[in-house]
């Protein structure tokens, strides 16, 4: 019959108005906070009546919800089976896991913007917070002590009270992502020398007193395993 979608075409319209209503609220959300956005400014945004975000959310704190959750993108998913199969050494590891976050944390834009709403606004939306921890601080604690306890393990690094506080790896990103938001272009930071002088500063404070390079760990752990 004319005029009758098939239902198939009324979910996929469904979804991808969603869709539609979720980009522009995370643009006004970002933009202005929760308490200052407007769902009269996000259904302008969306090119839809207001009424239609009523129908797919609710309310505006459903609607924040739903922004910020589907924004959480575990950073480190996939890691530990990279790291099964990873045969070079924990500083080459420790690069590939910073490079990493700074590709998909620091050079994200959505991603710092998310930082800052939830910074913002995890006083009034606690699980939102609790996701956050769930889905990217955890694994990447988990990740960053993993590859702790290999270079121990290959005499890379000492075995010091780092261990005990893997997410100190991870610092500096944080104050990258910090920096930016509040002092923002006018003193901005030249990230890839930034990021140069963090793999420095953790492999100097993982090291300790052992001055052996990477090359040289790597040729004792290969030693060692032959022997």
């Amino acid at each position: 019959m004319k005029g009758v979608k098939h239902p198939e075409r009324r979910r996929t319209e469904k979804a991808r108005r969603r869709q539609q209503i979720l980009d522009a609220a995370f643009d006004e959300f970002a933009l202005n906070g929760y308490a200052a956005t407007r769902l009269d400014d996000v259904a302008k945004r969306a090119e839809i009546a207001k009424g239609t975000i009523f129908l797919h959310f609710g309310n505006k704190r459903v609607l924040f919800r739903a922004v910020l959750r589907g924004c959480i993108h575990p950073v480190f998913s996939g890691f530990h089976e990279f790291l099964q199969g990873f045969t070079g050494t924990a500083e080459a590891l420790l690069r590939h896991l910073l490079c990493r976050q700074y590709a998909e944390v620091v050079g994200d834009k959505k991603a710092t913007a998310l930082l800052r709403l939830l910074i913002a606004e995890s006083g009034k939306f606690p699980e939102l917070a609790q996701m956050y921890y769930r889905e990217i601080i955890d694994p990447g604690r988990s990740a960053f002590g993993l590859v702790i306890e290999r270079g121990i393990a290959s005499g890379e690094f000492q075995a010091t009270e780092i261990r005990n506080f893997p997410q100190i790896l991870a610092a500096p990103t944080v104050l990258a992502v910090v920096w930016g938001l509040v002092l923002g272009e006018g003193h901005g930071l030249n990230v890839d020398a930034y990021q140069k002088a963090h793999v420095d500063f953790v492999l100097r404070g993982l090291r300790g007193g052992n001055t052996m390079n990477a090359a040289a760990a790597a040729e004792q752990l290969r030693a060692g395993r032959a022997s």
